[in-house]
């Protein structure tokens, strides 16, 4: 690269500060700027320029944008140095490849979580060696952090077309032919990109059973060869667009199909580099095939949004944990999902069962807090009082699974996976009427399932107390203990709020452990291992496939079980060892313990008025433990099916208005059955009408 300016420094200076004075800017800021003009026209090698253009853009960013637009209206004024300007930044551009940048800003390999942040670190850290025919080394250097990134993007549309009319002549086609090229070439390699993650072995067993030269994706890859050998020929453009619609389709079938063979953090985040590239091909498509020339300043910055937007995001530690946590969530709730489907009553008979599944879970419940309360005296040391503790919870839990029995606390965090489900599923009114009816639904299960629960432990426990004083003359609790039950139940004097949302989390920690472990189960089949291992052979093939059936059936809520008992075991005792004063408050076990106390004190159970408060903390702690669990759920499912902000506040408000309007419906359970099927937006006015009646 050489100097070619036919300008001096001196008569860059006078024109700089001649056009300034006119203007009324400072004479200092035409110093600067004349001298950088004059160092970039001057620029005989490619680093001289790239220092003196980077010099240009900082001295534009102080007092932005005013120093741009007075660069802007200088260049304007002036044609003759905006000519000048314009072969100065050509011999750039002509000089520094673009692929990289275009082609794989957002796209790159995924690394693990950990390893890709601390890259991410070292580039804030440490600066990177220069590579001066890199553009992608060039814009980091340009735009080294996020707030400069997005003053960019934050440009208005005519302001950015100033800027491009600045910087090459609309007038010229052959002063950015050597970008063009590197987009030809860029567009190619995305192609390659998609075929090959489309043709993984993860994502291949997921598509449709097809010859490899039949898959959509290797069939894209070749369609962009052939557009680009075409120059763009309608025909092959169209049948581009269509080979990448097939793309979308294909994608779409092998999500559906991740809900039956497990989901993959890997697999999801391929499918979205694979969605990414594909809307990028059809940005190059627009810019070097489809734009007019009056359209194509609006297509290239549409262009420049995507790719640096992703540029911004390959910075971002904050984006790299939002994209990961994402793609957990993703994970875990699809299976969570599936396993809230069983938890809600959609008919009166269903209505019926919940009730005697609830009854039955808070007779069973008797006897875990019973138990609770002789480990609770025993005094023993932490850790053997947690796993004592964890392991009554735990089998209990079990039990009650194996039984077909209904914890009403156990049911919020899966429930509102499925919520969110059908947000994500449905639009426009069909989606506000479907969850209006849903949350009725899980409203009234809900309640029914609590209700059973508080009632049938609450009775048990006096009968149970009873029954003990006919058999051993003395209360099952002694004063003491019964007395310390009141005190920790009281809402006002205690930390029962406190406690009751960590059992919230607590609950729904639990549900997210049995949706992850038995997602890790489907997608390695583990089941099929199971029925073909070979000691099958020993008990008889029948009987290994049985218990691989009851091994899938039961491996979620085993998941659920253990983990929900052993971290409501074992939180007080880490609680105690950190010198933090933690607990736990189950609304069941609370309840359950409080009657087994009331019944202790015999004629004096109200003890001092105590009870009063007590049973307030008991309602405190139903609304913490379901309120928080499901609050927590349907966040995290949203988040993961890509629910907006507003769309959530939007469905929160129908449903409020739904409740004040029929209260009954939330409440009491429907005298018609009606099933939940999918809803669009074609969804007839008589099938409305009557989910709007119910």
């Amino acid at each position: 690269m050489r100097g070619m300016s036919e300008f001096s420094a001196q008569q860059i200076n006078e024109t700089v500060e001649r056009h300034f004075a006119k203007v009324g800017a400072g004479k200092a800021r035409a110093a600067f700027l004349g001298s950088a003009l004059a160092e970039l026209f001057g620029a005989a090698t490619l680093p001289a320029a790239l220092e003196a253009f980077s010099r240009l853009k900082h001295w534009s960013d102080e007092e932005f944008p005013s120093r741009l637009e007075n660069l802007l209206e200088l260049m304007e004024a002036e044609p003759a140095l905006r000519a000048a300007f314009q072969r100065a930044v050509r011999r750039i551009v002509c000089e520094v490849h673009s692929v990289e940048l275009f082609g794989e800003a957002g796209l790159h390999p995924r690394e693990g979580l950990w390893s890709e942040a601390w890259r991410r670190v070292m580039e804030r850290v440490l600066p990177s060696a220069r590579e001066d025919t890199d553009l992608a080394k060039l814009v980091s250097r340009l735009y080294p952090t996020h707030k400069e990134i997005e003053r960019l993007l934050a440009q208005p549309d005519d302001k950015f077309e100033r800027v491009v009319r600045l910087l090459a002549p609309t007038d010229d086609p052959a002063a950015w032919l050597k970008q063009r090229q590197d987009l030809i070439q860029a567009f190619r390699l995305l192609g390659v990109h998609v075929a090959g993650l489309g043709l993984s072995p993860e994502l291949r067993a997921r598509s449709h059973d097809v010859l490899i030269e039949h898959s959509p994706f290797y069939r894209l890859q070749q369609s962009s060869g052939e557009l680009v050998e075409a120059k763009g020929e309608a025909t092959e453009l169209a049948h581009w667009r269509a080979e990448a619609q097939r793309c979308r389709e294909e994608l779409g079938y092998v999500h559906e199909r991740m809900e039956d063979t497990g989901v993959s953090t890997a697999l999801v985040f391929d499918m979205g580099k694979i969605e990414r590239a594909i809307t990028r091909m059809e940005s190059f498509a627009e810019v070097l095939y489809v734009a007019e020339p009056h359209e194509s300043i609006a297509a290239v910055k549409r262009l420049l949004d995507d790719v640096m937007n992703a540029r911004r995001d390959d910075l971002s530690l904050l984006a790299l944990f939002r994209e990961n946590s994402e793609l957990l969530a993703r994970k875990v709730v699809e299976r969570t999902g599936k396993t809230g489907e069983h938890y809600i009553a959609n008919s009166r008979s269903e209505y019926r069962e919940i009730w005697k599944a609830s009854l039955g879970g808070g007779l069973l419940t008797v006897l875990t807090a019973a138990m609770k309360m002789r480990i609770v005296e025993a005094h023993l040391a932490p850790f053997p009082e947690a796993m004592a503790a964890g392991t009554n919870y735990a089998v209990s839990f079990i039990v009650l699974q194996h039984l077909h029995l209904a914890l009403a606390t156990k049911q919020p965090s899966v429930t509102a996976a499925t919520f969110a489900g059908i947000v994500r599923g449905t639009r426009g009114k069909a989606r506000l009427e479907k969850v209006a009816e849903f949350i009725s639904r899980i409203t009234r299960s809900q309640l029914a399932s609590a209700a059973g629960n508080l009632l049938a432990v609450g009775v048990g426990c006096v009968l149970f107390e009873f029954l003990w004083l006919w058999l051993f003359s003395r209360p099952y609790l002694d004063v003491h203990s019964a007395e310390h039950v009141y005190q920790t139940l009281d809402p006002l004097t205690s930390g029962t709020m406190i406690f009751a949302i960590l059992t919230g989390v607590i609950l729904w920690v639990s549900a997210l452990a049995g949706g992850w472990f038995e997602n890790f189960a489907i997608y390695n089949r583990i089941p099929e291992a199971i029925a073909q291992h070979p000691m099958g052979r020993r008990i008889g093939t029948e009987r290994a496939q049985r218990f691989a059936e009851f091994v899938d059936r039961n491996l979620s809520g085993w998941a659920t079980c253990i983990v929900l008992g052993y971290l409501l075991g074992f939180t007080p005792a880490v609680g105690r060892f950190l010198g933090i004063p933690l607990d736990v408050r189950h609304v069941t076990l609370s309840t359950g313990t409080l009657a087994l106390a009331a019944a202790s004190f015999g004629r004096d159970w109200l003890y001092r008025g105590w009870f009063t408060y007590t049973i307030l903390g008991i309602a405190v702690t139903f609304v913490l433990n379901l309120g928080v669990s499901f609050s927590i759920a349907a966040s995290v499912a949203m988040q993961a099916y890509g629910v907006s902000r507003r769309e959530q506040l939007r469905v929160m408000r129908y449903t409020l208005w739904s409740f004040l309007r029929s209260p009954r419906r939330f409440l009491l359970p429907p005298k018609l059955a009606l099933t939940l099927e999918p809803t669009n937006e074609s969804v007839g006015r008589e099938k409305k009408e009557e989910i709007t009646r119910l």
